[in-house]
């Protein structure tokens, strides 16, 4: 009994075949087969709110530890090829010492999103963030909290950039009005 155990495990593993993952071909990214036959995750570019996708190559094989730009996964093709969204704005906001509050500033902070998903949402501080430690600002002001004991805490709080913009545009309107 033990010697067909033992054959069983022989077969199996001279029998499995690599996963496949997305890799760079050339100028293209192909789904394909790992040389490595002994790969069991594919990496790929990361994402950032800020930055959007790195210019890091899809292949076999996870990432070296702390290699900046790259992210893994476990599993045949799950470095799938994503593309990018629309680009929204969000504000940004800083700690005004003299004040002892948050101050959005002047500027828009221009976001990245993927094309997969149709939430745009920027971060900014929340009711309850009255000292400068309250509020993790991430990714200048774009993309979710990542913090989330402060989003619970309310310190950190998620909004949709078109909302965002809405409250920047009704004061200028209202301003305008006044005008006339």
């Amino acid at each position: 009994m033990m010697k067909l155990v033992v054959l069983a495990l022989f077969l199996a593993t001279a029998y499995s075949e690599a996963i496949k993952c997305f890799q760079k071909e050339g100028d293209e990214v192909v789904d394909k087969v790992c040389a490595d036959a002994g790969a069991t995750k594919c990496k790929g570019p990361a994402f950032t709110f800020a930055e959007g996708f790195s210019d890091y190559a899809f292949g076999c094989g996870e990432c070296a530890s702390g290699e900046a730009g790259c992210i893994d996964c476990e599993g045949a093709s799950c470095n799938k090829v994503e593309e990018l969204g629309k680009e929204y704005e969000c504000t940004n906001y800083e700690w005004n010492a003299d004040d002892t509050k948050f101050v959005a500033n002047e500027a828009m902070t221009k976001c990245k999103s993927k094309a997969s998903t149709d939430q745009n949402l920027c971060n900014k501080p929340g009711a309850e963030a009255k000292a400068e430690a309250d509020f993790t600002k991430v990714n200048v002001g774009c993309g979710p909290c990542e913090v989330p004991a402060q989003k619970t805490a309310e310190k950190c709080a998620e909004t949709n950039s078109a909302v965002s913009m809405t409250a920047l545009l009704l004061p200028l309107i209202a301003a305008i009005y006044a005008l006339f």
